[in-house]
């Protein structure tokens, strides 16, 4: 029987045959499962040939009423395994606050390697991969998708984000003005039957979607390159542009702006921004 303790189990994302060895054992010997959604993994584990000795749901709103019966499980010499329906538990999934809690409690948790999405499409977009933040699902509010994009515009690291296939379209289209030069992975329906990866720049997008609307089906993994400036004369015009507004306009504004146009860091106009404004 294995060791007290929480366990956090990867499940596939897509293929079946993603699942671990180590994962079916400790989901065979359980003593409790805990699922974000008992009827989908239900059917999972039954094509897996594992039947729960017991099983509860474990979702946003119940995880941390759910916990403290989780951590009585554990210390009376059960062994609980956190799963999701799909993938990393924790990962835009439930589980954070179980796992704080357990924490807290001086229960022992089990991390177990698996399949994620985020390091799936991470892997397969052609990318910068030594830096890279994961942002969740893109906003839905266009003020607030504006508000991100703008924000990335100058990222010096790769930025991933989900979208469901709805709004992908109109997602690529604000990509596509915003951030038009950024190199774009398009991952969908990763480890599944129509797997696919468009690599393109922003601006390309939204005719590439448009013009097949299969292109759009199944759940994306967006994976946006870092801004490609390669020498100093990008940083040097937009010097050039920040000295000539800043009579009427704060270090801040102006560095957001042109760092949004350029794709110059904002933070290295900001400095040089506030220099010439200290400047007699």
């Amino acid at each position: 029987m294995q060791q007290s303790a929480l366990y956090i189990v990867p499940t596939p994302i897509g293929n079946l045959e993603d699942i671990t060895m180590r994962a079916i054992r400790v989901l065979k010997e359980a003593t409790l499962i805990a699922a974000e959604d008992t009827r989908h993994s239900g059917v999972m584990l039954e094509r897996l040939g594992i039947t729960p000795k017991k099983m509860i749901s474990c979702y946003d709103q119940t995880e941390e009423a759910r916990a403290q019966g989780i951590i009585a499980e554990i210390k009376n010499g059960g062994s609980v395994a956190l799963i999701s329906d799909a993938g990393s538990p924790l990962i835009n999934d439930p589980g954070y606050k179980v796992v704080r809690e357990c924490a807290r409690s001086g229960v022992k948790v089990v991390p177990l390697p698996g399949p994620c999405a985020v390091i799936t499409a991470l892997e397969c977009a052609g990318l910068p991969t030594d830096a890279f933040r994961f942002n969740g699902f893109f906003p839905v509010k266009e003020k607030e998708l504006s508000d991100t994009l703008l924000g990335i515009a100058s990222s010096d690291c790769t930025q991933i984000f989900y979208e469901a296939p709805r709004r992908i379209l109109k997602t690529s289209q604000m990509m596509a003005e915003l951030i038009p030069e950024h190199e774009v992975a398009l991952c969908r329906e990763l480890t599944k039957t129509f797997e696919s990866v468009y690599r393109m720049k922003a601006k390309e997008l939204p005719a590439f979607l448009s013009a097949d609307p299969d292109t759009q089906r199944g759940e994306f993994v967006v994976v946006i390159g870092r801004a490609d400036v390669k020498n100093d004369e990008a940083l040097e015009k937009a010097r050039e542009a920040v000295a000539q507004i800043m009579q009427n306009s704060s270090p801040k504004t102006v560095s957001a702006v042109i760092s949004a146009l350029t794709g110059v860091r904002k933070r290295d106009l900001y400095e040089y921004a506030s220099s010439l404004k200290k400047a007699p």
